[in-house]
């Protein structure tokens, strides 16, 4: 199989299983430096990285703005590889796009053998024309580019994954033609997750106190992620309760003087360390006010920490529904708040939303995921292809 895209958490964990499923893949994502490099990772994977003057530290737009690049590289790399692809699956919008710009070039099918795309398997991840965005913004040209791309390829790609029914479901009304084509694969939760590292051991490396109770926010910097939303619960809370509460955010660096007492950054963490994390908070916020699937809570109750998410959504549907945290209502921030205060002042409702978490979590494995792929992308892929 070939598959078109940048690694992620998802990625990583997807790519992991399916090697064991005698699923051969190549990953082509932009590489960091000026020469094609190759590494391999898994057994039964190889990702070649393409030099495409990516920009450091990456954007969205700087990826945008070497996409052209990107997809002349792998045009390239393909017509030397000659290599036979049962189907290709593109993970985000850009890399559907760079697909979809493989037969931009008269002639270009010959870079494939028997003169013939393979068929493509995308996954949105996430779908802007769902998101809360600002009109008439730097981004703004970029945003709707991308509301474009995601509709066109809704009518491309021979088949698109979904993380949740809900998301399925939801995007399904924006775009019609995702109706008969629409596969939901939930994707799994690392064990590391599962069996998080000592309290006190992780507590003592944040210099965090015993006795301190501490709210944990996971979030890359977006405005969708309603990070100040929480700040200001956090300082309502706060104010009752006293210096015991503390907030910490990880995934970006707020200004220091923004920040309420008691509240810190940890700035960008590296995956393999959220488990640490998550060991050291008592609770884990995640106000965002959209997500397709939403990793942090899934991982967050994994390791037994209750969750804290907005009304609707898949999680905050699966939670009112099963237990593993709290909800509240969308708009404001008093219900977050109070929700807030609701798990800090009981600690017999934290046991059982934490027993709850791990009963949920325990139904999304990797296994299950990469299973589910293994399964699809033979039967999206080409009569007689590879494997």
């Amino acid at each position: 199989m070939g598959l078109a895209g940048g690694m992620n958490v998802f990625l990583r964990g997807l790519l992991a299983g399916l090697g064991p499923h005698g699923i051969r893949t190549d990953v082509l994502t932009r590489g960091k430096g000026t020469e094609e490099e190759t590494t391999l990772p898994y057994p039964g994977v190889r990702i070649f990285h393409i030099p495409c003057a990516r920009k450091e530290p990456p954007s969205r737009a700087s990826a945008w703005e070497a996409l052209p690049r990107f997809i002349e590289g792998a045009k390239e790399w393909l017509a030397r590889s000659k290599a036979a692809y049962g189907a290709v699956s593109a993970h985000y919008w850009m890399s559907g796009v760079a697909w979809l710009g493989m037969g931009d070039t008269p002639g270009v099918s010959g870079i494939f053998p028997g003169g013939c795309r393979p068929p493509v398997v995308f996954m949105y991840h996430t779908v802007e024309a769902r998101k809360e965005g600002p009109e008439g913004g730097p981004g703004d040209f970029l945003r709707r580019r991308r509301m474009e791309e995601e509709e066109r390829l809704a009518g491309a790609s021979a088949r698109i994954v979904f993380l949740s029914r809900h998301d399925f479901e939801r995007t399904g009304k924006l775009f019609p033609e995702v109706a008969g084509k629409g596969v939901v694969i939930p994707p799994g939760v690392d064990e590391a997750f599962r069996r998080l590292p000592p309290r006190q051991e992780a507590r003592k490396k944040l210099g965090i106190p015993s006795e301190a109770f501490l709210f944990l926010l996971a979030a890359r910097p977006d405005p969708g992620k309603n990070v100040e939303a929480a700040i200001t619960a956090f300082r309502a809370l706060r104010a009752e309760s006293g210096e015991r509460v503390r907030l910490l955010i990880a995934g970006q660096a707020l200004p220091g003087p923004g920040l309420p007492e008691g509240a810190t950054c940890a700035g960008t963490v590296p995956h393999a360390e959220m488990p640490a994390l998550f060991s050291a908070a008592d609770a884990v916020l995640c106000p965002s006010s959209y997500e397709s699937f939403g990793l942090v809570p899934l991982e967050a109750m994994a390791g037994g920490v209750p969750v804290i998410v907005p009304e609707g959504g898949f999680w905050g549907e699966k939670i009112q529904a099963e237990g593993g945290g709290l909800t509240y209502p969308r708009g404001g921030d008093k219900g977050l708040a109070e929700a807030m205060r609701s798990v800090y002042g009981d600690k017999t409702l934290r046991s059982l939303l934490s027993e709850g978490g791990r009963r949920i979590a325990s139904r999304f494995t990797w296994e299950n995921c990469t299973a589910s792929w293994a399964w699809l992308l033979p039967n999206v892929a080409r009569p007689g292809s590879p494997r």
